[in-house]
C-alpha cells in the first residue's frame, strides 16, 4: 500500500528517545521525571511497538498520522491477510505513539472504530489457541524423559513448573534462584514482570509440595534440578552444552519450545499440536475440571480479565463436564 502524502518528522528539539528506546516528547520534562518516563514501559513492549510502527512506516505511513491515514493502513493490512489481533496491536501501537508524542490520537475515532469492527466481523474470529495439555499427557511427557540426565532434571523440573505454576514460557525463564522462598509446604515464586504486567507490581505463586507417594511432584523435581546443577543464583533454567556443561545465561524462551518438541515427539504426542502454552492452558483446565473456583485459578494464572481467562479452558471431549449431564442424579 502506498501513501501520497509524505512522512511528515519531528524535529530534534521537540523528541527525545529514552533508555527503554522510545521516542517521546520531554520538553520542559525534569532529569527525574524523564527517567521514570523511560520506566513506565516494559522493555518487551518498547521493542513490539517500534517494530509495528516500522511497519507502518515501510507501507509509506506518515507520522503524526490522520484517521484517513490508518484506516487505509488497516484496510490495506487486512487485504494481505493479517489477522484481526494483529491489526488491533498495529492499531494501539500507532495509538500509544501519538500519545508519548503529545499528538491526537486518530485512532480513537469513529472511522478507525469503525474499520477495526468491520474486519473483525468479515473475518472468522476464532483464533487458533494451543490445546491444553492435561495432567494424564503431562505424566506421558514426563516418562519419555531421561530424568537421569542433567537435560532431563532441567526439563522434567521446568515443564512440572511450567504446569503447575501456569507460566508463560517467557516467564519461566525469568526465574531466579532469588526470587524463590522455599517454605515447608511448598516453594513460593516472585513473578516481576509478566506479559500482561508492565508496571513491575510484584505477583507471587505458591506451588504446593506433593505428598510422598506422588509420582511427579514439581517441587521435590525443582529441588533434584538444583542439587545436581549446582546452581545457587542467577537464572535456574540455563542453557546445557552437548558436553554436559551448564551455561551461565538463562535459557531462550525459543529453547523452551525446542525442549517440549524433542520431548513430545518422544511420547508419540506431536500429532496433538501442544505448544509451550499447553502447560499454562492445561493448568487452568485441569483445575476448572476438579472443581477449583475460579479466584483460585486466576491466583495462579494471573488473569484480571474473566473472558481472557474463560478462553484459556479448553474441555478435550465435548461431552466432558457437560452442563446436561443429569442421569447420574435420576431415581
Amino acid at each position: 500500500m502506498s501513501f501520497k502524502r509524505k512522512p511528515r518528522h519531528l524535529t530534534a528539539s521537540t523528541r527525545h528517545s529514552d533508555r527503554s528506546g522510545l521516542t517521546v516528547s520531554h520538553e520542559g520534562l525534569s532529569r527525574e521525571a524523564r527517567r521514570l518516563l523511560s520506566q513506565s514501559v516494559s522493555a518487551n513492549s518498547v521493542r513490539a511497538m517500534r517494530a509495528d510502527i516500522r511497519i507502518y512506516q515501510q507501507a509509506g505511513g506518515p507520522l503524526p498520522a490522520t484517521e484517513t491515514d490508518i484506516a487505509n493502513y488497516l484496510s490495506a493490512q487486512n487485504a494481505q491477510g493479517k489477522k484481526p489481533a494483529t491489526l488491533e496491536r498495529y492499531a494501539n501501537s500507532l495509538h500509544m505513539w501519538h500519545r508519548y508524542m503529545n499528538f491526537p490520537s486518530p485512532v480513537k475515532t469513529m472511522a478507525v472504530r469503525s474499520v477495526l469492527r468491520g474486519i473483525k466481523k468479515s473475518r472468522d474470529m476464532r483464533q487458533a489457541s494451543a490445546p491444553a495439555l492435561r495432567l494424564k499427557e503431562l505424566h506421558r511427557l514426563l516418562k519419555a524423559i531421561d530424568s537421569a540426565s542433567l537435560h532431563g532434571l532441567r526439563d522434567s523440573a521446568m515443564f512440572l513448573l511450567s504446569f503447575y505454576g501456569a507460566f508463560r514460557r517467557s516467564e519461566i525463564v525469568a526465574i531466579a534462584v532469588e526470587d524463590l522462598q522455599w517454605l515447608p509446604q511448598g516453594v513460593t515464586i516472585t513473578l516481576h514482570h509478566s506479559k500482561t504486567n508492565h508496571t513491575g507490581r510484584v505477583e507471587t505463586k505458591s506451588i504446593p509440595r506433593a505428598p510422598a507417594n506422588t509420582a511427579y511432584c514439581p517441587v521435590a523435581m525443582l529441588e533434584t534440578w538444583l542439587a545436581a546443577s549446582g546452581i545457587n543464583r542467577g537464572a535456574i533454567f540455563r542453557g546445557i552444552t552437548c558436553k554436559g556443561n551448564l551455561g551461565a545465561g538463562r535459557m531462550s524462551s525459543g529453547n523452551v519450545y525446542v525442549r517440549m518438541k524433542q520431548a513430545i515427539e518422544k511420547a508419540d504426542l506431536i500429532s496433538e499440536g501442544y505448544t509451550p502454552h499447553s502447560f499454562r492452558a492445561g493448568f487452568i483446565t485441569e483445575a476448572h475440571l476438579r472443581g477449583k473456583s475460579d479466584l483460585q485459578i486466576k491466583r495462579m494464572s494471573g488473569h484480571r480479565d474473566q473472558r481472557t481467562f474463560e478462553r484459556y479452558i479448553r474441555i478435550a471431549d465435548a461431552f466432558e463436564d457437560n452442563a446436561g449431564d443429569f442421569f447420574s442424579l435420576e431415581d
